[in-house]
């Protein structure tokens, strides 16, 4: 029996998913405004930025992922195309429970390590979901055999079995920034956050969100000469690494 995963049922599905990750953001604000006036400033201004990415990261990924659900047929710049949009997906996914982490630095000082692992966690699964594209990758493109033959030869993933042993390679090696940040945090090692670094950090994550979010839709753009074209070994490594460097930059300058 053959049997694949269709990414345009998986995203729709994932949307109002992804959508109620902003939802989380509420909660947290409410507390965080009755924080303003007592916490410290600097971890205010960090934690509400970071709501802010995961309430943009959210909203964009949602759409996204709705617009590849839409899609009739099921052509090879799909994988390749949920793979970006899942990076505002893990930035999004991670900010939020950062945010809860810094709540936590502010009000129960003694549990910050624990959110902080929670969020590195979050990220480290994130990081898996975006290289888990890969494993189906193989399936999608030209139909038509002879056609299908001469394309599958210029593609990276050749394949069924090539797709699943790449994925697991993507799988391990995007996993090192995330897991490397689990046990700077674990050891005690990490750096205090200042302004400046709040609005790197912040920064950073609108940035990858909105640029993971603007290559998954000119991803799902069809060639007018018909030649599909499948995840690209750069694409994959590219932007599994952002979501796990990400991570790891959040979990760094976490309090």
């Amino acid at each position: 029996m053959t049997g694949h995963y269709d990414v345009r049922r998986g995203a729709a599905a994932y949307a109002p998913i992804v959508g109620a990750f902003g939802a989380l953001s509420v909660p947290a604000t409410i507390v965080l405004f009755t924080t303003a006036g007592t916490g410290d400033t600097t971890l205010v201004s960090l934690a509400a930025g970071l709501l802010v990415v995961a309430m943009i990261g959210s909203l964009t990924g949602s759409i996204a992922l709705a617009a590849i659900g839409a899609e009739v047929d099921e052509t090879a710049n799909l994988p390749a195309a949920v793979m970006f949009v899942a990076v505002p997906v893990v930035v999004s996914l991670v900010s939020v429970l950062s945010a809860f982490a810094v709540l936590a630095a502010i009000h129960l000082p003694t549990q910050k390590t624990l959110f902080a692992v929670i969020a590195g966690v979050g990220g480290l699964a994130g990081t898996y979901f975006t290289s888990f594209a890969v494993g189906d990758s193989w399936h999608p493109g030209p139909q038509d055999p002879g056609v299908r033959e001469e394309w599958r030869r210029r593609q990276w993933i050749g394949s069924r079995d090539d797709a699943y042993r790449q994925c697991a390679i993507l799988a391990a090696v995007s996993s090192v920034p995330p897991v490397t940040g689990l046990v700077l945090r674990l050891l005690g090692l990490h750096a205090q956050p200042t302004e400046s670094s709040v609005y790197a950090l912040v920064g950073a994550g609108l940035a990858l969100a909105m640029a993971g979010t603007f290559c998954g839709v000119q991803r799902t753009m069809h060639p007018l000469s018909g030649d599909q074209r499948g995840v690209r070994r750069y694409e994959a490594y590219g932007t599994a690494f952002s979501a796990g460097l990400y991570t790891l930059a959040v979990l760094v300058l976490l309090p």
